[in-house]
């Protein structure tokens, strides 16, 4: 009786060291990831979150015979990161048509934002309304009108440099960084993009 009951004692120690072990392993593997995921630097994501083109939308009031060359949009910048602040230059967006007929996209107009500061964890929405040129207006109502769409395309470009956390002190990081990112963007007949959720741009 008492040899078995040493065993057993035995194996129920075995058992807790085991898993004492394995909880360290655990705790110290989250640690580190944790260390890794606060000091990693991720780029601001970039995304059009809202695209608007009144000459296109044929439910306007009867108005679709009217040129507005007026190009709406929503620039969303998220900085994602969770222990650095972005100083962003100067934004710049340049829009483009999409030529079906000689597969190439053209420019139809260009804006820019200031320059700004984003904390982290932060988002920021620039809402912004370009003239455009060139657009050949009756070819895009055409494709619309056939239960097709248009494509129009956004390029970004800016540089950034980033502001960190280190020991409770802020330290900004002098070097910059530049952003290129752009993505086609698909309207349809209600002049508006046709996927609903925000549409985040790749590097180019």
């Amino acid at each position: 009786m008492g040899r078995w009951s040493g065993i057993a004692g035995f194996s129920a120690c075995c058992a807790c060291s085991l898993f004492g072990i394995f909880f360290f392993i655990v705790s110290l593997g989250f640690s580190f990831y944790m260390f890794w995921l606060w000091f990693r630097t991720f780029p601001p994501s970039i995304s059009i979150e809202m695209f608007g083109v009144p000459a296109l939308n044929k439910t306007s009031n009867g108005t679709f015979n009217i040129i507005d060359p007026t190009i709406t949009f929503d620039l969303r910048l998220k900085n994602e990161n969770l222990n650095e602040g972005v100083f962003y230059d100067t934004v710049n967006v340049t829009l483009y048509y999409y030529h079906t007929n000689i597969s190439t996209f053209s420019p139809i107009g260009n804006t820019s934002t200031h320059a700004f500061y984003q904390g982290f964890h932060k988002k920021a929405n620039r809402v912004e309304s370009v003239k455009s040129y060139g657009v050949p207006w009756n070819i895009a109502k055409m494709e619309v009108l056939n239960g097709s769409t248009t494509t129009f395309r956004v390029d970004v470009d800016t540089r950034i440099r980033f502001r960190y956390m280190l020991f409770f002190l802020w330290s900004v990081n002098g070097r910059k960084y530049t952003i290129e990112v752009g993505g086609n963007i698909s309207v349809n007949d209600q002049g508006i993009k046709s996927v609903k959720k925000g549409l985040r741009l790749s590097a180019i």
